[in-house]
């Protein structure tokens, strides 16, 4: 009886050694090797489909965005889905807010605008 604890230990080890180098070597999911440090913080201009959740106390809201950055200080972000609020667009030009309801015909600008979001947005 007790061999068999002690293989069963053994074979027990044995997997999850297993499993941890497995996971080690994995490359799934949006991965950063920190070589690429250096080509992420030095990066000109992007284009991303985000997919967002935000919790507030009573619900969960989830929102389909399109970004895009250009340099030197340009941040675009266009809603795509929930249809309610589709084409509703912020543009940060460094300066100047604007939001823009293409679909209403609206449009705001907020000048000389300061960005609070690093105080206020928990990132995870």
């Amino acid at each position: 009886m007790r061999k068999k604890r002690i293989f069963l230990f053994f074979i027990f080890l044995i997997c999850i050694i297993i499993l941890i180098i497995a996971y080690k070597l994995s490359n799934l999911g949006n991965n950063i090797n920190k070589s690429d440090d250096y080509k992420i913080l030095n990066i000109s201009s992007y284009e991303a489909e985000v997919q967002v959740e935000v919790h507030s106390n009573k619900n969960t809201n989830k929102y389909l965005l399109k970004q895009k950055y250009v340099e030197p200080n340009i941040f675009r972000q266009e809603i795509i889905k929930p249809e309610n609020i589709n084409g509703l667009t912020t543009t940060f030009d460094g300066t100047n807010l604007t939001l823009e309801h293409s679909n209403l015909n609206l449009k705001t600008v907020y000048e000389n605008y300061s960005s609070m979001t690093r105080k206020f947005i928990k990132l995870e």
